[in-house]
């Protein structure tokens, strides 16, 4: 996995703050260097010469204060060194014999402490190494608990990220991580798998898969975890560094019209909510849809080599069927725990959100540290109310009586028209169609199943409680009312009337039940064909009088415009025909014969202007 230069910088710090937890112990030493003094300061001892301090270095005393200082740990004394091997021997020995053995095994400590001889100190190394591994890896456990403030940790919380600590950073920041990146094995030991990250120099073997789709566009990459070096490049207003440095080995995006503009949601889930529709626009959508399936269908077969090397697939889809077409081609079973959702929000799909997302991913945050939240205690007034709640949960169920869960069960199948499913449950449970439902007080008027399914209106089970279940129909409630009085209109009636008619006269007093005289099932048709025929002639007869009243109201209302038109107009003129003629003809002619009929005109004018003087 690649982090970037921040996480580079902060590793020796990091080691400086004694979060890493095993390095080798000669590589520690070379970094040191060689020293002219006769001392151990970490063991807080001083020797007679070079060798005997060289010797020293090789102890398991000084080995384990090595190991402890690389943990964050104060160093011990040669005493509590012995003490912690004793008892440790102790929990282990199971004979005297080899509580002798490690009794001299312990006092050989202090003898090879002050003397040179080596081959006793490898001898005892190798009957302590056990001891002293399992103490460092308690230590590495429980360093932490123990109160030193310098152990490595880090902070686990709910949210979608893990917190490092680092000396670079104020006491209320950390540096977060996402937690998609590590699987169920490896976020155990996050800075174990942190370390590994980041030593390994060549990465251009582990590569990653990128994929988002949604609003009809999808975009899809491979990434290697080996960056670009971009010393030299220009620099790029609209990239940070961190993405010009992801090195993108595949990608590939694709856009088809499958939502409506300003509508939301896919054709697919338009048609599954509202029903389908039948516009050009819909059938160009559905198309599109099944046409993007399919690119994506074809790409992830044709990178089918990458994603069995993957060791991360991200995917971000909104859609179940979108996610299952992942699932089938990328998946390598049920558990594959590859496959991973964005820990955040992401845009829409193209090559820059999925490089953005990227460095989102595998780059350290400066983050706040989180802290728990403070328990609030309930307000004063409330103390009662929480009393009584307790109260209540201590209380046990009240469990309710079987004549009520048969009434509720039963009600619920005749709301349904169940018929068999009540007659099995009436003969496996032993019922009576006619028992009174319980609770009494709920069902005060409508005391049996006849009486519910006349109130209701339910015909067809009126029918059926009385001919198939010959229910009593002359039972009354308590205010006297026989199931027939509680019908509510004429077709529920009729189905008693036909039950009287199927039954017989001896089923029942029928008088007492007030049900009126039996009708067969073709009486009742015939009823309900004439009712019908009633009903639709006073309807085309209501509609003929509304029509002819409207076609009145509109001729009323055609004339009275008529009147105020001719009002306004005037009492207008006659037309001369003769003139519209002579006016004609005058425009046939030329210039010179209109001269010459304009001045007979004015002699017969004049001629008879004179007759009129005489």
């Amino acid at each position: 996995m690649v982090f970037d230069t921040t996480l580079r910088e902060v590793q020796k710090p990091l080691e400086k703050n004694q979060e890493v937890l095993s390095v080798d112990v000669n590589q520690l030493q070379k970094e040191r260097g060689t020293s002219n003094s006769l001392q151990c300061g970490l063991c807080s001892l001083e020797f007679k010469d070079q060798n005997t301090r060289r010797a020293h270095y090789k102890t398991s005393f000084h080995i384990f204060n090595v190991k402890r200082n690389l943990k964050g740990l104060n160093p011990v004394s040669q005493t509590e060194f012995g003490n912690i091997i004793n008892e440790n021997k102790n929990k282990n020995s199971t004979s005297s014999s080899e509580s002798e053995r490690e009794s001299e095994s312990e006092s050989s400590v202090d003898e090879k402490e002050n003397s040179d001889d080596e081959e006793s100190e490898d001898s005892r190394k190798e009957i302590l190494e056990e001891t002293i591994a399992k103490e460092l890896e308690q230590l590495s456990l429980n360093g932490k608990q123990q109160g030193e403030e310098n152990a490595a940790s880090h902070l686990a919380t709910r949210s979608s990220q893990l917190y490092f600590k680092s000396q670079l950073l104020q006491e209320s920041q950390a540096f977060g991580l996402y937690k998609s990146l590590f699987n169920s094995e490896t976020i155990q030991q996050p800075f174990q798998q942190l370390r590994l990250w980041n030593e390994i120099e060549d990465q251009a073997s582990s590569i990653s898969a990128l994929f988002m789709m949604g609003g009809g566009h999808f975009a899809g990459a491979i990434v290697s975890h080996q960056r670009i070096n971009i010393q030299g490049n220009p620099k790029k207003q609209e990239q940070s560094i961190q993405e010009q440095a992801v090195n993108f080995i595949e990608h590939k995006t694709f856009h088809r019209y499958t939502t409506r503009r300003k509508q939301g949601g896919s054709q697919s889930a338009m048609d599954n909510s509202k029903g389908k529709a039948n516009s050009a626009g819909s059938s160009l959508r559905r198309y599109n849809e099944a046409a993007l399936r399919f690119d994506i269908h074809n790409l992830l077969q044709e990178w089918k080599p990458y994603l069995d090397k993957c060791k991360n697939i991200f995917l971000r889809a909104r859609s179940p069927q979108d996610k299952k077409l992942f699932i089938e081609m990328i998946s390598q079973g049920s558990t594959d725990q590859r496959l991973k959702s964005f820990p955040f929000t992401t845009g829409r799909p193209n090559v820059t959100e999925l490089k953005r997302s990227w460095c989102e991913l595998t780059y350290l945050k400066i983050a706040s540290k989180p802290e728990p939240l403070p328990i609030t205690e309930a307000p004063s007034g409330n103390i009662k109310a929480s009393q009584k709640i307790q109260k209540r949960k201590l209380e046990p169920a009240k469990e309710i009586p079987l004549e009520e869960k048969h009434s509720e069960y039963l009600l619920a199948l005749l709301n349904k028209g169940r018929v068999p499913l009540i007659v099995a449950y009436l003969r496996n449970n032993k019922i009576d169609v006619n028992f009174n439902l319980s609770p009494e007080l709920q069902h005060f008027t409508a005391p049996t199943l006849l009486h519910y399914a006349s109130q209701q209106g339910l015909k067809q089970m009126v029918t059926s409680l009385l001919i198939n279940l010959k229910a009593n129909p002359c039972l009354k409630n308590k205010i006297g009312k026989t199931p027939w009085d509680m019908a509510k209109n004429s077709q529920t009636r009729y189905s008693f009337q036909v039950a009287r008619y199927v039954l017989g006269e001896n089923f029942a007093n029928w008088n007492e039940a007030h049900v009126k005289e039996p009708l067969s099932r073709e009486q009742v048709e015939s009823i309900n064909k004439e009712e019908e025929e009633r009903v639709n002639n006073e309807t085309q007869a209501a509609m003929r009088e509304e029509l002819d009243i409207a076609r009145a109201r509109q001729r009323q209302e055609e004339e009275k415009k008529r009147i105020e038109k001719d009002s306004k107009r005037g009492p207008g003129r006659i037309l001369d025909s003769s003139a519209i003629n002579r006016e004609q003809n005058l425009n046939s002619l030329s210039d010179e014969q209109r001269r010459r009929l304009m001045r007979e005109q004015r002699a017969r004018a004049a001629e008879a202007r004179m007759n009129i003087k005489k």
